[in-house]
């Protein structure tokens, strides 16, 4: 019997940000063009950087017309360009605060973060998008940090054929559908491991 399980899911959190990526980078894209065509039309600022921010937002905007789907088969495709807009907002925050205009260089701080964070989590989901069964306990996703349930605190954990429900000892339930349905064996494979482990523990 193998000491860890890895089942591949379908993250509720997650389907949703997928959905969502091509609107955000779309909103990036107008937001980044919107200070480079202001900031050439108030004469504020180098027109080399200004210059810079519209190719960079031509480019997104290329990318979510045009090939979209790479967003969906290339992921971490997707990461690469949140962190560019990330850093693109962090830049223009940082001119703001030269040019004295410091709540709109706030808002671009914010942005900076917040796509920042967006990264992070689909970086993850580009890595690891799975319940990870072990010997020590429970792993699964989470949209802000992964969880982890000791063993100890395991009441049941019940793995059916196309999803898994895992039940705390405080009455807990998460459950998630799985991306690829469980062979008849691997299943029976998951349940012995679990009710094992489970009894060990308690």
């Amino acid at each position: 019997m193998p000491g860890k399980y890895s089942l591949s899911i379908i993250h509720p959190g997650f389907e949703l940000l997928k959905s969502l990526c091509r609107l955000l980078h779309l909103v990036a894209a107008i937001l980044i063009a919107i200070n480079a065509i202001h900031q050439l039309a108030a004469h504020e600022g180098s027109k080399i950087i200004c210059y810079t921010q519209l190719i960079i937002a031509a480019d997104i905007a290329i990318m979510v017309f045009f090939d979209a789907g790479l967003f969906f088969y290339k992921p971490k495709m997707a990461v690469l360009f949140r962190v560019i807009e990330a850093f693109t907002f962090a830049g223009i925050a940082v001119a703001l605060v030269a040019e004295n205009h410091p709540w709109f260089s706030i808002v671009n701080c914010l942005l900076a973060v917040a796509y920042l964070f967006i990264a992070y989590r689909e970086w993850r989901i580009a890595d690891a998008e799975a319940v990870e069964i072990q010997n020590n306990g429970i792993r699964f996703p989470n949209f802000f940090r992964d969880a982890k349930i000791k063993w100890l605190h395991v009441k049941k954990v019940v793995a059916n054929y196309n999803s898994i429900r895992i039940e705390t000892v405080q009455d807990k339930k998460v459950e998630f559908e799985l991306r690829h349905n469980l062979k008849i064996d691997e299943l029976q494979q998951i349940n012995d491991f679990c009710r094992v482990h489970s009894q060990l523990s308690n």
